[in-house]
């Protein structure tokens, strides 16, 4: 487990010997559950949320993360978001920018109230709050001083995309060190598209070659919400990740479903 943005921690990566059995992974997750119901309460520790990513077609975590958003049966409490999971290369030496209208800036409080508002009416999960996407939240990243005290990089960059001044998407660049760079899920690109019926992937692959020239990355990964976007566009990706969070003032349905799965076993 890492503490990867201000109240939340990334759980990485559950996984067992095939010999040991499923029990173990249970085992291991059932005392993450633990700590994080017996530590979020105190403050200095900042774990509001635990989160994961985990592929759907991966039957254990399927079973496990996925059970329990079922059994909880409130995204406010735990929720699943889907994203296309991608790597991006470019191949040009040549300097690009935006074609007009179109623009790449800095975040300003009004996209991320405008993001927040987006995403109540289509997920109405705990991504926002999780990832630190709140609108009072601009400037706020004491948890990279941290990082940066302990001799260890973790930056993080938002930008909006918009075309004529109207909102498009949010984009957020993570860029950590390697040895924190868990399965590209720490140092990769979260491109949240809010308008999907006046954005063309020509201008999708435009904006990947900015910021590839910008971070200085040849190849960057990238991962594209909603999901659905790269199914309507015919982007093709290499897998489908959901995200995972759980509200962790609400373990006692995580606990349940657990033991169950322990008792199954």
């Amino acid at each position: 487990m890492i503490r990867f943005y201000e109240n939340t921690w990334l759980i990485h990566h559950h996984a067992a010997r095939s010999s040991l059995s499923r029990k173990a992974g249970l085992k291991v997750l059932e005392q993450i559950g633990h700590f994080g119901n017996d530590s979020h309460r105190l403050y200095s520790i900042h774990m509001d949320f635990l989160m994961c990513y985990y592929r759907n077609d991966n039957k254990f975590p399927s079973r496990v993360f996925g059970g329990v958003a079922r059994h909880i049966k409130n995204p406010k409490k735990c929720s699943l978001d889907d994203f296309a999971y991608f790597h991006y290369k470019n191949i040009s030496d040549i300097k690009h920018r935006l074609s007009k209208p179109w623009q790449l800036a800095e975040i300003r409080r009004d996209d991320l109230l405008e993001l927040e508002n987006f995403y109540k009416s289509t997920s109405g999960g705990l991504m926002i709050d999780a990832l630190n996407l709140k609108p009072d939240t601009i400037g706020l990243d004491e948890l990279s001083k941290e990082y940066q005290k302990l001799g260890f990089k973790r930056e993080r960059l938002i930008f909006s995309l918009k075309k004529s001044n109207d909102l498009k998407a949010i984009i957020m660049v993570n860029i950590s060190d390697i040895g924190l760079n868990l399965s590209d899920l720490t140092s990769c690109i979260k491109f949240i598209i809010l308008d999907s019926s006046d954005l063309p992937r020509e201008v999708l692959h435009e904006t990947f070659l900015l910021l590839s020239e910008m971070m200085q990355r040849k190849e960057m990964p990238i991962l594209l919400y909603p999901a659905s976007y790269a199914e309507k566009e015919l982007i093709s990706y290499e897998k489908l990740y959901t995200m995972w969070i759980i509200n962790l003032q609400y373990t006692d349905s995580y606990f349940r479903y657990i033991d169950r799965l322990l008792r199954f076993t």
